[in-house]
């Protein structure tokens, strides 16, 4: 059987499994097997199948200090987010995924606001969130592909 390719593979021949990218991660502090090298030498080693069916793919915060910290230079958030992108296609989306974004869809927010939000937000001395405009949002959203994703 074939594996998928999604990005060139000599990429993370580079990678000498130092593990400074899972080290720093501030996803991988905190979420009990969030493992960035891990999962991009899962990808590289079993196939990319292996990799998108693995639900801690999506702790990525896409921060970034993976990359600032690895002495190789790899752009391990572009190859997640690579990753992600064809777990989404294949429907490998975790439901929690899909809710938020499915939120983001309908009112442009990953938050639904609230009066208790907007008292909260008052009490810190912030100004009150402008509206959305949700039909731009929707426009983008469906330009990039993302509400067909979705479903």
């Amino acid at each position: 059987m074939k594996k998928a390719v999604l990005f060139n593979e000599e990429l993370l021949y580079e990678c000498y499994q130092c593990g400074r990218c899972t080290g720093s991660c501030p996803a991988a502090i905190v979420v009990e097997g969030f493992n960035p090298r891990n999962l991009l030498l899962k990808c590289l080693r079993l196939g990319v199948d292996s990799a998108i069916s693995d639900e801690s793919l999506w702790c990525c915060t896409t921060c970034g200090v993976c990359e600032d910290r690895c002495p190789q230079m790899i752009d391990v958030v572009d190859l997640l987010v690579m990753i992600m992108n064809e777990a989404a296609r294949k429907g490998h989306i975790p439901e929690k995924v899909r809710l938020s974004t499915e939120m983001v869809i309908k009112t442009g927010r990953v938050v639904l606001m609230s009066k208790r939000i907007e008292q909260i937000r008052e009490k810190l001395g912030l100004k009150p969130l402008p509206p959305v405009p949700v039909a731009e949002v929707e426009g983008i959203l469906e330009e990039t592909g993302l509400t067909g994703l979705i479903g």
